[in-house]
């Protein structure tokens, strides 16, 4: 490793550091700060050098603002829940876990039906990722599709190395619910 990137790693883990303790006291927070740490991770992105983490916590985050808004519960809350029912368990991307996230994981698990990422190629070396999520809307099944235009260093290396081995062009993970 370079001087040049240990320093970027050394400021990503002290960003994430002080980013867990403000989600952790994120309902003491007035309106404005927490305006900065729901941006704090699009700048954590930038910055950061593992495209697939980047692009987990983006999918998390998309998954936690669609859970925000359709359950009405705190933007760090819809977070955990999101991370408790997509299993995750990567310490760089959780918060601390309150006892409300499992009560609202539940309740998650109730509305969403089922997660998925889709990486599609467009053109030569630019992807769609497309975010669904399936829910129950009125005891009817509805989808909402986040689609996201990306360069090719920012897919997963899992997904470029689909396309440059077998020449996958579209890769799909399902998130929810874990088989």
């Amino acid at each position: 490793m370079t001087q040049e990137s240990d320093l970027v790693q050394l400021i990503i883990d002290n960003c994430q550091d002080i980013l867990r303790y403000l989600w952790q006291q994120y309902d003491e927070l007035p309106p404005e700060l927490k305006n900065v740490v729901e941006s704090i991770s699009d700048f954590l992105s930038d910055i950061e050098t593992d495209s697939q983490l980047i692009n987990k916590r983006e999918v998390y985050e998309i998954i936690a603002e669609f859970l925000h808004k359709n359950l009405n519960e705190e933007l760090p809350l819809c977070l955990n829940a999101a991370h408790i029912i997509c299993e995750e368990n990567d310490p760089r991307l959780l918060i601390e876990i309150t006892g409300d996230a499992e009560k609202l994981a539940e309740d998650v698990k109730e509305l969403i039906l089922s997660i998925k990422v889709h990486y599609e190629l467009l053109k030569k070396f630019t992807y769609k990722r497309t975010t669904e999520i399936f829910y129950q809307k009125k005891n009817q099944p509805a989808v909402k599709k986040v689609e996201e235009e990306l360069d090719w260093d920012r897919i997963p290396s899992n997904v470029r190395s689909s396309y440059l081995i077998e020449g996958q062009k579209i890769s799909t993970f399902k998130l929810y619910p874990i088989e």
